[in-house]
């Protein structure tokens, strides 16, 4: 029983510690600064469209505040009066800075 609770006790600090890590995201007003480039985007092949109102959102590297993940390519419906663009990855005075992709009038 005691290993029990000792395995419980452990496994619970290390989900709390791991959700205290934070890394340097400083707002800038054009982005946040993150640790470096994204990697190479991934090839995916484009499935038909759903339907006319369609838009494809290429897939794209997305900064979780942490690290870089994946959002595959996927097909969204056209918001209207307004247009998808992809995030930007820019290197400004020596620091990466991440501005993420949306929806714009």
């Amino acid at each position: 029983m005691r290993r029990v609770v000792a395995v419980v006790a452990i496994g619970t600090l290390v989900l709390t510690l791991g959700g205290c890590v934070v890394e340097a995201g400083v707002e800038t007003g054009r982005g946040v600064a993150v640790s470096g480039p994204p990697p190479k985007p991934i090839e995916e092949q484009r499935p038909p469209s759903p339907g006319p109102s369609a838009v494809w959102v290429a897939g794209y590297w997305h900064w979780t505040g942490m690290q870089y993940t994946w959002i595959p390519g996927h097909w969204e419906n056209a918001r209207a009066g307004e247009r998808w663009h992809a995030p930007v990855y820019t290197l400004r005075d020596g620091t990466y800075f991440y501005e993420p992709g949306g929806w714009q009038r």
